[in-house]
């Protein structure tokens, strides 16, 4: 009997396509039971408890450890919140001390005193707060594993093609499904910005999360596709799709980290001996970062906002160099723009300098944030600085809306360089700085703000919801929100022929760049580079070898003629048809 096909949306986190067969993972932990002790057990007990305690933190020591290897740096760091729960004194002693007056068993009087700690931090209008409980529960389990003596994870590898299933994970958890070969990673909890999500896109690994009640309604067997470009995942797909994608099988299931192994030198040519630039919009230090500079593969956009979401707190100056100086030094001589911190109220966690705002996308975010925040601000103005003395980094600035800003800004530059100067720190004196254009207000007023920037960098997902009215995330609007509008692309080409005339590069950095449809159209406009995630770019560079430069212009001046988005579409259909 044929089951009826499913399409469940949830949230992104590490984007990609692929398609396998499910295996359902409910976790490695087991019922906790409840035994009686007599008061000659009660200093074993205490040892067992101690022994586990310290076991756990060795466990996590150890994960600590591979992800430094397979991810590095600040990913890494995340295991540090795990060995902070893990050796809180006063929680031990509590649990100590209820062992001794109740005479209960140590993993019953620990899983209580847990349950205890979370329940509050569950309720929390701080994202923080219940992000903190997917830790403790994390440690939890490790104690709690070591105590019933069977503390290790499962290993050996999944069968080909496995998609990974759950309610959760933790990021030691992931990392250890990673190893054994998972395909991608579906849940039915997590947010974009949990530990779980940050090591999971690091690792390059598609990844979905808070898709509602898919450990339940996924059996480990079914077939599945999941693409996490769109955030869906179909269970029990049609026939014609399932075989349309068994003929793709070699390019959609290969490992995203095998697909950088194939990339040619980089920049890529069109059948006409025309250099495309391409470069890769990375988010965390991972595995990729020692592939992508053998290829002369750039860094078209760094983001750092995960410096901030991996703790709730805004990092030192010192911090954020370590991490710039080394992705600097790593991709050098090819550039790395680096974009400051571009949060908003959806994602500051909640204490009493962020409120919570009704439509964050319109609200307080981005350089607007920044700059009032001229401590935090200034750090990281002083850390992109000094880790620029090699002169390939540039300073890229989000929710650029008008000219004040940008004047704002380079004024805190200037009076940074004066002080690092003093403090006999090298930097790059003629430092380049961009804007991403991606609110309309930008793309209008282009013509003002191109003599006082070095670059521009279209964000075409910001910038297509903004023109639209329609927010990128509401699946209701998912019919509207289309960077392939006609309005959109016109904003496009305004950008285009600004940089043009004031002799600056423009880039593109969203979704639509490693968009197959939408690639010979972005370069017939004039966009002189497209950043793109770095699993799209071999599909890039293949297609690129199949282009006539000279072609893709006169497919850009047939789009700026048609009216309607499904036409637009049409066009770009037939175009690649022929290729």
């Amino acid at each position: 009997m044929t089951k009826k096909t499913i399409i469940l949306k949830g949230i992104s986190v590490s984007s990609g396509l692929t398609f396998g067969q499910v295996r359902v993972i409910y976790g490695w932990d087991q019922a906790v039971g409840e035994r009686v002790l007599d008061k000659s057990q009660i200093t074993d007990e205490l040892l067992r408890l101690d022994n586990a305690v310290n076991e756990s933190l060795l466990e996590i020591n150890r994960w600590k450890k591979m992800a430094g290897e397979k991810v590095d740096g600040p990913v890494a760091r995340i295991f540090d919140t795990q060995l902070m729960i893990a050796s809180d004194q006063e929680f031990i002693k509590k649990v100590k001390e209820e062992i001794r007056s109740k005479h209960r068993n140590a993993e019953f009087i620990y899983s209580q005193l847990v349950e205890r700690s979370i329940t509050p931090l569950k309720k929390s209008d701080d994202e923080y707060m219940r992000q903190m409980v997917y830790e403790i529960e994390a440690v939890s389990k490790m104690v709690l594993g070591n105590l019933r003596g069977h503390h290790d994870y499962p290993n050996g590898k999944f069968p080909a093609d496995t998609i990974a299933v759950g309610m959760n994970f933790t990021a030691a958890e992931i990392l250890n499904l990673c190893d054994r070969g998972v395909k991608a990673i579906v849940t039915s909890e997590g947010s974009a910005t949990s530990h779980m999500a940050l090591i999971a896109r690091s690792l390059l690994i598609p990844t979905i999360v808070s898709v509602p009640r898919v450990h339940l309604r996924a059996k480990s067997g079914d077939q599945i596709i999941v693409d996490a470009d769109k955030g869906e995942v179909t269970l029990h797909p049609p026939q014609n799709v399932w075989t349309k994608l068994v003929r793709q099988k070699k390019t959609l299931t290969a490992l995203p980290l095998t697909r950088l192994q194939k990339l040619p030198d980089f920049p890529p040519k069109t059948l006409d001996k025309v250099a495309i630039n391409l470069a890769a919009n990375i988010s965390l230090p991972g595995p990729a970062d020692r592939i992508l500079p053998k290829h002369n593969v750039g860094v078209g956009l760094y983001r750092t906002e995960f410096l901030y979401l991996q703790s709730g707190t805004f990092p030192s100056e010192d911090e954020q160099f370590e991490l710039y100086d080394d992705v600097a030094a790593v991709y050098y001589p090819q550039d790395v723009v680096i974009r400051t911190f571009d949060l908003g109220s959806d994602k500051y966690y909640k204490n009493d300098r962020f409120g919570e705002e009704k439509n964050p996308a319109l609200g307080w975010r981005g350089i607007r944030a920044a700059l009032d925040m001229p401590k935090i601000f200034k750090d990281q103005v002083r850390a992109i600085l000094r880790a620029s003395h090699r002169g390939n980094a540039k300073i890229l600035l989000p929710m650029i809306t008008d000219g004040s800003e940008i004047r704002k800004v380079i004024n805190i530059i200037r009076r940074v360089m004066v002080e690092l100067r003093k403090d006999h720190h090298e930097f790059d004196k003629d430092i380049e700085v961009g804007i991403m254009i991606e609110v309309p207000a930008a793309a209008l007023n282009i013509e003002d703000l191109a003599d006082k920037v070095d670059f521009f960098s279209i964000g075409s997902n910001d910038l297509t919801q903004y023109t639209l009215a329609a927010d990128r995330d509401n699946q209701k609007l998912a019919k509207v929100f289309n960077p392939l509008h006609p309005a959109v692309i016109r904003l496009f080409k305004m950008t285009v022929d600004a940089a043009g005339k004031h002799n600056i590069p423009v880039s593109l950095c969203g979704e639509l760049a490693g968009d197959p449809l939408a690639i010979p159209l972005l370069i017939g406009l004039g966009i002189d580079l497209l950043s793109m995630n770095p699993s799209r770019l071999l599909g890039a560079c293949k297609l690129i070898s199949r282009l006539r430069h000279d072609s893709t212009r006169k497919l850009a001046e047939d789009v700026l003629k048609a009216s309607k988005a499904k036409d637009v579409e049409s066009i770009l259909f037939e175009y690649n048809m022929s290729l």
